[in-house]
């Protein structure tokens, strides 16, 4: 093994980022090459790539696809001459690919897609130390949020919705919320700000918590589809300023002293709070 691709897939950024974690893992384990190829039609509308927001730092990599020898064997061998186009649902799941880290393979290059099983890993500290965000939009804007709203003390609301809320009662999740946010203190009116993917949620919060700032910019997106799922003729503004605003989301929760979602298996949410207190490494110049 001496190479590992890492392709998009169905997921949004929260396992795209969980499954990108394995793998960095797994190439830093193994003394692999790593190229992210996320240049797919979920996160991708007009050439978008990882590298247009985020680069790597501190581990081998490749700087393009084309830098691997043309004789180079490939597992799985479905991508054998198909390299460099995106993952698709035909791809497969690539599940076996879920033990990564306990693995050899018989091949020059691993593909590896974000769909499927993947490893958590509950200290981050070696993904802070490679991953680098490079997009001035989305650091400025972080770090404009985190001073405007003294992010690190406050609690960070995170209302999952549109796909994941299509089965729920939503104001039954709100009102969970509101017990968990009684119970952290809520008559502290400065305490908690807000961040949402979903237009019904965002309403219902404005309504009942007109003292609690919302994060998102871009607000009324998304109905009963997540962000990542809508198409070039569904979005109605560039894919990329969707992309920056939830990456601002992403990393603006996780400058919040705590994390508090409708969703408690949200790898969004879940993610940003492991990764909240290393923004700063992240955010440092390459």
């Amino acid at each position: 093994m001496k190479y590992l691709i890492v392709k998009g897939g169905p997921p949004g950024f929260g396992d795209r980022l969980e499954c990108l974690i394995m793998y960095i893992k797994f190439a830093l384990t193994k003394n692999l090459k790593i190229y992210v190829d996320w240049v797919d039609p979920i996160w991708s509308h007009n050439g978008e790539s990882f590298y247009t927001y985020f680069d790597l730092v501190n581990i081998p990599k490749l700087n393009s696809i084309d830098d691997i020898p043309a004789d180079a064997t490939i597992h799985p061998k479905v991508w054998e001459g198909k390299l460099k186009l995106p993952y698709t649902r035909e791809m497969g799941l690539t599940t076996e690919l879920g033990q990564l880290t306990d693995q050899e393979f018989n091949a020059d290059v691993i593909v590896a897609s974000s769909n499927g099983y993947r490893l958590s890993y509950s200290d981050l500290q070696f993904f802070a130390n490679v991953f680098r965000v490079i997009d001035q939009r989305i650091i400025s804007k972080v770090v404009e949020k985190q001073k405007k709203f003294d992010l690190r003390n406050k609690i960070g609301i995170h209302l999952r919705g549109t796909d994941r809320a299509t089965k729920v009662d939503k104001s039954h999740r709100m009102a969970g919320i509101n017990i968990r946010m009684v119970t952290a203190g809520m008559l502290n009116k400065s305490k908690f700000v807000a961040v949402s993917d979903d237009r019904e949620f965002l309403a219902m919060w404005k309504n009942r918590y007109p003292d609690f700032p919302v994060l998102t910019e871009i607000e009324a997106i998304s109905g009963t589809k997540g962000v990542h799922q809508l198409t070039k003729n569904e979005v109605g503004v560039p894919k990329d300023l969707l992309s920056v605003d939830l990456l601002v989301d992403f990393f603006s929760l996780g400058s919040c002293r705590n994390i508090i979602s409708t969703s408690k298996d949200s790898r969004f949410a879940n993610n940003s709070k492991k990764l909240g207190k290393f923004i700063d490494k992240m955010f440092l110049p390459i």
